[in-house]
């Protein structure tokens, strides 16, 4: 039976590589916490705007609500005590009007279409225990692709940079975000404009098994490079920097170990011992720069491209900026969540809940038991998509 082929995905914008964003966004050192809930039918929209507030901001998580339909009256533990929710109820005060010291340190922003988040308002009865803020745009929303309700409502995206652009006036890239967003938009315009041929017939849905499954995990793993690193905290303005990097190569089962002397130093006693480590263990460790030369000769020797991919998403933005690698990124705890609705698990835990057992990788310390985990829970997700594991 002939494979399908499937279109080259960026695992961290979740968007097609020909419309990639993540090059164009800034990284923007917003002060306001921004948090975001998300209906899960929006979690992987290919227009959804939420992302853009994710990979863009420095402050901000988006929790999706994967219990959306269901009443709901404890607030969550994620939640901090002080937040505001940014929503036009009848009750809300315009966040423009607010006196400095009455303006909140944390937003709360619904992410969906209008009726999903009106769903999700009714719904979670804390979210109405919270104080209520509102905007009021000075012009109608810039997202041609969907038709807002309202000519003053706009997209999430929209919303965040408004309110950020009230509480902090002063934070630079926020007009960079929205020059994105808006790029975004001409970019699909501009793609739908220029199709040609016939319409694409409705697309054979998935079997179950396989919904939800990043492609990248739906085919051989022979590309997949799974890393894992500790990171160190260095001198004061400048990023933190890896104290370890491992990487495990799906495709060849080759393995990947480097500790790293950072400028800052090395971690103080408890974090070593936390990692599984001692001092010692670093005597012949390299340099950050020497590091990236020996990962980058690692990644050459394979047979194939490699796709990268970690638990945590802030494990491959490190990676991306301390290397200069870009390119497709996978999450597999993004992935894992996405497949199973949890919002709560920890890698240890998904290793213990499912009985995995860990294949012996010969690295130091707590990064043999991490990495290893990573690579039980990639091959999981691939054999549950292929029908070789039980759900």
């Amino acid at each position: 039976m002939t494979q399908p082929v499937y279109r080259a995905v960026c695992y961290r914008c979740f968007k097609p590589q020909l419309t990639c964003i993540c090059e164009r966004l800034p990284s923007v050192a917003n002060r306001t916490e921004v948090l975001v809930l998300q209906h899960p039918r929006e979690r992987l929209h290919p227009i959804g705007t939420a992302r853009f507030a994710q990979l863009g901001l420095e402050r901000s998580a988006v929790h999706v609500a994967w219990n959306a339909g269901a009443p709901e009256t404890e607030r969550p533990s994620w939640l901090p005590a002080q937040v505001g929710l940014l929503y036009p109820a009848a009750d809300a005060r315009e966040l423009s009007q607010l006196p400095v010291g009455e303006r909140p340190d944390q937003l709360l922003v619904l992410d969906g279409t209008w009726n999903t988040a009106r769903t999700l308002y009714r719904d979670k009865q804390w979210l109405h225990g919270l104080p209520h803020y509102r905007l009021m745009p000075a012009q109608p929303g810039r997202y041609r692709l969907r038709r807002e309700p309202q000519h003053d409502y706009v997209s999430t995206i929209e919303a965040i940079v408004e309110a950020l652009r009230i509480l902090e006036p002063g934070t630079s890239g926020l007009d960079e975000l929205l020059a994105a967003f808006d790029r975004m938009i001409d970019q699909q315009i501009e793609l739908a404009s220029n199709r040609t041929g016939p319409r694409r017939t409705r697309k054979r849905r998935r079997p179950a098994e396989q919904r939800n499954v990043p492609h990248a995990l739906l085919r051989s793993l022979s590309r997949v490079v799974i890393v894992y690193g500790e990171s160190a905290r260095a001198p004061a303005g400048m990023p933190d920097e890896f104290s370890v990097l491992v990487a495990y190569a799906m495709g060849t089962g080759q393995v990947f170990q480097c500790l790293v002397r950072p400028l800052g130093g090395l971690p103080p006693a408890d974090h070593l011992r936390h990692m599984g480590l001692v001092a010692s263990d670093f005597d012949g460790a390299c340099s950050s720069g020497e590091m990236c030369e020996r990962f980058e000769a690692f990644l050459t020797g394979l047979a194939e491209p490699p796709l990268m991919a970690a638990w945590n998403q802030r494990t491959l933005d490190m990676l991306a900026r301390v290397t200069g690698r870009g390119g497709s990124r996978l999450a597999i705890k993004a992935a894992y969540r996405a497949v199973y609705g949890c919002d709560a698990f920890s890698l240890e835990e998904v290793v213990a809940q499912r009985g995995f057992a860990l294949t012996p990788l010969g690295l130091m310390g707590r990064a043999e038991r991490r990495l290893a985990g990573c690579v039980a829970v990639a091959q999981h997700l691939h054999d549950r998509a292929v029908g070789g594991a039980p759900l």
